[in-house]
C-alpha cells in the first residue's frame, strides 16, 4: 500500500517496506544528504503507543537517540505530517533474520555464534544507556549486505515505567515475550534476556522455543516457561548450552541474567567451554572500526561527492528500478568528467562499434542499457576520483583495471549471461586496498612495512594497523555505493589456500573467476619473472573447477589483456609506460610467447622427424 503523499517534510517516499502494531514503514530518499532511510508513521490506535516525552518529542525517537551502536539502527529525524508523526531511521538494505532462518531452518554453532556475539554486544550497550527494547524477535533483527545482525525497532521501550494492567497491551512479538508481559509484573532489562535467549534458541534448532496451537496455549507456556530444552542434545557439548538456557529462561526475572551485559558474560563463558572461541571473531569490534574508518573517509572532500554519484546510479539502475534514460543521464550529467569519459567509452570498440558516434548521455544509455552503464560508469567514477602523486595507487589501480579485463574475458569464455558484471567485479576486488592507499598512506606503508620485516601475510599486517581486513573495509564501502551483491562477495573473497570448491551458480562463478584473475595479478608483484609462470599455473590449477585454463591459453590472456589495457588506457588515465606492473605483464609475456613458440617448433620438429 502507498501512502497518501510521496513527500513527507523534505523525504521523498519510495515504496511501502513494512507495517507493524505501531504504524507502516516507507523506504524514501533524503535529497538533502542524498540517502536512503526508513520512515516509521506511528499510526497506532492506541495512545500509549504514541507516548511523547516533556517536549512533545516521541518517546521513540528519545529511547532510540540514547543509543549509539555500529549495530542498532539509528534514528536520524522526526517530524510531523499530515498523517501524523513520523520517525526518520537509517536503511537497511537486507532481509530479516526471520527470513533468513526461513530460508536455511538453523544455523550451525560457527555461523550463530558470531551473530550472537554481535547482537548481545548491541543489547549490552542499549541496557547501559538506560533503554530496552521489548519486541525482541528475528522479525526485528535485519541482517544487512555483509549478513551482519542490525537491531531495529525500539518502538516499544517507552513502556519501561509503566506495569501491564491490561493484557490487551501485551503487544511485543508473542512467542519471544517473557512471562512478566503476562504476570502484571514490572519489566526491565531481564525481559529482553528472555526474548534474546527465545532468538537464540531457534537460530541454533530451527524451531520456536515457545509453541501453541492459539494465543491463550502460548501464553500458558510462556507464563510457565513451559520451554524443552532436551531438544539441546543434539548440539555437541549440550549440557553447556543447556546451562547457558537455564539463565535466561526462568518465571522469575530474579533468577534470570539481570540484563544483556550478564548474558554477554555467559554467552563467553559458553563459547569458550565448547572451544568454540576463534567463531567469534570479534566481528562487533571490527564493524565498529570499520565504521570508524568510514566516518573518516567521510570527512575528506571528495568520498561524499564519489558516494552521491555511485550510489545515485546504482540505486537507478538496481534490478527492482527501471529509471528513465534522462534521469540516469542527469545523475551522470553531474559529473563532467565521467561525462566525457563515458561517451569515450561507448564509442570505444570495448562494448561493440557503432553506426554513428553517440554524442549524447542519454543516447548512451539508451544503447549500452542501464546495466553496461552501472558498470561503465562505477569504474570510471573509481579511476577519476582516487587521483594522486602516488605511484603505488597508480600501480594498483591500474592491476585492479587489468584484472576487471582478465575477469570479464574469462567469463565471457565460460559463456556466462552476465559475464559483463565481471570487469566491475573484478576491479573492485582490491578496493578496500586502493581505499586504504589513497585515504590512509600513512597506514598503508605500516602494513607494508610489517608484511616485509616481520613476514606477515595482508590480512594479518592489516588487522594489526587498521583493525579490520581491505576485505571487510571494501565491502562495507561497496555496500554505502548501493554496488551489487555479487561485487561485494568477491570483494570479500576468498578462502587463500587449497582447492576452490566448484560454483553452485553463475553468481559464485563470476565471483571465483573475478578472485582468480585478481590472484593471477597479484603474481606478477615482488616476484622474480623465472618464477612468475610457474605461480600463475599453480593458481589456475587451484580454480580447475571453476575455469579450465591451459598454459598456453593463459598466455594469451594476458596478452590480449594488455593489448586491451593499452588501447583504453587514454581513458582511464593510465600510464601504462611508468607502471611497473605492467612492466612486469610486457616483460613477462615477452619472455613467455617465446617459451611458447620455440615450445611449439621444437614439437613441430619432433613430429616431422617421427613421421620421416
Amino acid at each position: 500500500m502507498q501512502p497518501q503523499t510521496s513527500q513527507m517534510g523534505r523525504y521523498e517516499v519510495i515504496k511501502t517496506i513494512g507495517r507493524g502494531s505501531q504504524g507502516r514503514v516507507y523506504l524514501a530518499r533524503d535529497p538533502k544528504l542524498e540517502r536512503d532511510v526508513a520512515i516509521k508513521i506511528l499510526t497506532s490506535g492506541k495512545a500509549e503507543f504514541n507516548l511523547t516525552g516533556a517536549n512533545g518529542t516521541p518517546l521513540e525517537a528519545l529511547t532510540s537517540s540514547k543509543v549509539k551502536h555500529a549495530n542498532i539502527v539509528p534514528i536520524y529525524d522526526i517530524g510531523e505530517g499530515s498523517i501524523g508523526p513520523f520517525l526518520v531511521f537509517g536503511f537497511v538494505q537486507g532481509k530479516t533474520l526471520a527470513v533468513h532462518l526461513s530460508n536455511v531452518q538453523k544455523l550451525s554453532p560457527e555461523d550463530a555464534f558470531p551473530m550472537m556475539n554481535i547482537i548481545l554486544d548491541a543489547m549490552k550497550t542499549a541496557h547501559d544507556s538506560g533503554v530496552l527494547h521489548l519486541d525482541l524477535s528475528p522479525r526485528n533483527i535485519m541482517l544487512d549486505a555483509n549478513g551482519e545482525p542490525q537491531i531495529m525497532d525500539f518502538g516499544l521501550s517507552q513502556f519501561v515505567d509503566f506495569r501491564r494492567t491490561d493484557m490487551t497491551l501485551a503487544t511485543g512479538t508473542l512467542r519471544y515475550m517473557a512471562p512478566e508481559h503476562f504476570l502484571r509484573q514490572q519489566l526491565g532489562p531481564f525481559t529482553d534476556v528472555f526474548a534474546l535467549a527465545s532468538t537464540f534458541y531457534e537460530m541454533l534448532l530451527g524451531e520456536r522455543a515457545i509453541n501453541g496451537a492459539n494465543v491463550e496455549e502460548m501464553q500458558r507456556k510462556i507464563a510457565g516457561v513451559d520451554i524443552d530444552l532436551d531438544k539441546l542434545s543434539t548440539l555437541p557439548g549440550s549440557e553447556e548450552y543447556v546451562k547457558f538456557f537455564n539463565g535466561a529462561f526462568t518465571v522469575d526475572p530474579s533468577d534470570r541474567y539481570a540484563d544483556a551485559g550478564e548474558m554477554y558474560k555467559a554467552f563467553q563463558v559458553m563459547v569458550s567451554a565448547l572451544g568454540l572461541g576463534d567463531s567469534l571473531r570479534n566481528d562487533a569490534s571490527s564493524h565498529s572500526t570499520v565504521d570508524f574508518l568510514i566516518r573518516k573517509m567521510q570527512r575528506k572532500k571528495d568520498f561524499p561527492a564519489i558516494s552521491s554519484t555511485l550510489t545515485d546510479i546504482n540505486r537507478l539502475t538496481s534490478d527492482e528500478n527501471v529509471a528513465p534514460a534522462d534521469q540516469l543521464a542527469n545523475v551522470i550529467l553531474r559529473d563532467m568528467s565521467l561525462t566525457s569519459k563515458l561517451l569515450k567509452m561507448a564509442n570505444s570498440g570495448f562494448y561493440g562499434g557503432r553506426a554513428s558516434k553517440v554524442t549524447k548521455i542519454s543516447q548512451a544509455v539508451v544503447l549500452l542499457g542501464a546495466p553496461q552503464v552501472r558498470l561503465i560508469s562505477s569504474s570510471l567514477i573509481l579511476f577519476g576520483s582516487m587521483k594522486s602523486d602516488s605511484a603505488v595507487l597508480k600501480d594498483s589501480m591500474t592491476k585492479s583495471f587489468f584484472a576487471g579485463l582478465l575477469a570479464r574475458h574469462l567469463c565471457v569464455k565460460e559463456k556466462l549471461k552476465n559475464a559483463e558484471e565481471a570487469f566491475i567485479a573484478g576491479m573492485c576486488h582490491h578496493l578496500g586496498q586502493n581505499l586504504t592507499i589513497y585515504y590512509f598512506p600513512d597506514e598503508h606503508d605500516d602494513i607494508e612495512s610489517l608484511r616485509k620485516e616481520r613476514g606477515l601475510d595482508s590480512i594479518t599486517a592489516c588487522q594489526e594497523v587498521l583493525g579490520v581486513t581491505y576485505a571487510d573495509l571494501g565491502a562495507n564501502v561497496a555496500a554505502i555505493w548501493s554496488l551489487p551483491e555479487i561485487i561485494v562477495d568477491t570483494i570479500r573473497g576468498l578462502p587463500t589456500e587449497g582447492p576452490i570448491a566448484a560454483p553452485t551458480d553463475e553468481a559464485e562463478t563470476i565471483r571465483n573467476l573475478s578472485v582468480l584473475c585478481n590472484e593471477l595479478c597479484d603474481a606478477f608483484i615482488e616476484r622474480e619473472l623465472d618464477d612468475i609462470t610457474e605461480t600463475l599455473s599453480a593458481l589456475t590449477a587451484r580454480y580447475a573447477l571453476s575455469t579450465k585454463i591451459s598454459d598456453e591459453y593463459l598466455y594469451k590472456l594476458f596478452a590480449a589483456g594488455y593489448e586491451k589495457l593499452s588501447q583504453f588506457a587514454p581513458v582511464f588515465e593510465i600510464n601504462v609506460g611508468s607502471s611497473e606492473f605492467c612492466s612486469a605483464v610486457s616483460a613477462w609475456t615477452t619472455q613467455r610467447g617465446k617459451e611458447l613458440a620455440a615450445l611449439a617448433e621444437a614439437n613441430a620438429e619432433s613430429a616431422a622427424t617421427a613421421t620421416g
